[in-house]
């Protein structure tokens, strides 16, 4: 089963409607500056927490948790979160993944079995960028796959961005319009320092401008159902 790196027992923030136990999955394929989990994406895959605490942590709270976020890290690249999933489903909770939309293969079964209720890619910029967060052609052909396979599914997503001034420019978000156009919503997110970022030096103690994030949701407004900035 999946090695759990930690959890956190309850959020309001992290599964949009639904009040949810967000667990963390270690290791990453991605290399993102800004990723303010750079301890787990970095170190050793191993993980804090034996998986029969944290079901016995739901099974104690089940009439207050309703959904758990499954996030990292990258979860899927763990051959077994299908089943780790299933085992969520069984207990009546609602599943949310978060995910770089690198690997669609498995977010595709995980849709087909019907075991997501709602999924979350970050996109990191527009395609011809992505070299920044990754130099694997085929993990950037896959987010490709991933977000025409979301934009094609019944089940509830988005697509979002940390945006940092010093890795995105208008163009770019003029690019990642084009790209997802039509899908059902697109959310900003300003970057914000934290101990665990993967790059200080790089990024800063300056959080993301939060005139910058209204004017690109402006420009962007055309583009999607609806444009979010969430803090």
């Amino acid at each position: 089963m999946p090695l759990i790196y930690d959890f956190m027992p309850v959020s309001a923030a992290d599964y949009p409607g639904v009040v949810a136990c967000t667990v963390f999955l270690p290791g990453c394929n991605f290399r993102c500056p800004y990723c303010h989990n750079g301890p787990l994406v970095t170190g050793s895959p191993k993980g804090k927490v034996p998986e029969s605490v944290f079901f016995d942590y739901l099974e104690r709270r089940k009439k207050l948790i309703d959904g758990v976020c499954i996030t990292g890290g990258e979860p899927t690249l763990w051959s077994d979160l299908p089943e780790f999933i299933l085992k969520l489903k069984k207990r009546g909770l609602k599943v949310k993944l978060d995910t770089n939309g690198s690997r669609p293969e498995v977010l595709k079964e995980l849709l087909n079995k019907g075991l997501l209720d709602y999924v979350a890619v970050d996109i990191k910029t527009r395609p011809e960028r992505y070299g920044i967060f990754t130099a694997d052609e085929s993990q950037i052909e896959g987010v490709r796959e991933s977000v025409e396979l979301l934009k094609a599914s019944l089940a509830d997503y988005e697509f979002r961005t940390t945006v940092h001034e010093k890795i995105h420019s208008p163009e770019d978000f003029e690019a990642i319009g084009r790209w997802l156009s039509g899908a059902k919503r697109y959310v900003l997110q300003g970057y914000r320092f934290s101990e665990g970022v993967l790059d200080p030096e790089f990024c800063g103690e300056k959080p993301c401008d939060g005139a910058l994030l209204e004017r690109i949701k402006e420009s962007l407004r055309e583009s999607f159902g609806e444009v979010v900035i969430r803090n």
